[in-house]
């Protein structure tokens, strides 16, 4: 079979067919572009939230040790600030002393609030996390 002569006036027909592939092609791509930029910026915002949730649980864990530490030194001890240079938070402790009465009418003495505050920046915001533990110290005799 012969193809048909060109009509005057009008373009051929798969040159127009092409144009419209071209063109279809060309949004498919853009709408394919824009999709995984969306995901690009979706696991951006999730690893910034992993390491924020990791730097939080490495704080808990210090924190918890640091009171381990602190609860088992003597009283006048207890007392004490130390930098931890690799997370760069500061833990602080505090004693005071706590009047306990029991249920028979007793004061339980020799009890200790222990607080330990562990301070560390986020940017250009000072931030602290707290904890406060009783802790039974009996007088030296």
């Amino acid at each position: 079979m012969k193809p048909h002569p060109p009509v005057h006036g009008r373009k051929s027909q798969p040159s127009t067919l092409l144009a419209y592939i071209l063109f279809e092609l060309i949004i498919a791509l853009t709408i394919f572009s824009i999709g995984v930029l969306g995901l690009a910026q979706s696991l951006n915002a999730s690893m910034e939230v992993a390491n924020i949730l990791n730097k939080e649980q490495r704080l808990r864990i210090g924190l918890r040790s640091f009171v381990e530490e602190i609860r088992r030194k003597p009283l006048n001890e207890m007392v004490t600030t130390l930098a931890d240079t690799a997370l760069g938070v500061t833990y602080t402790s505090t004693v005071e002393p706590v009047s306990l009465t029991m249920t028979q009418g007793g004061t339980l003495s020799d009890m200790y609030n222990l607080k330990v505050i562990a301070s560390y920046t986020v940017g250009n915001e000072l931030r602290e996390e707290s904890v406060d533990v009783y802790v039974y110290k009996p007088s030296q005799q």
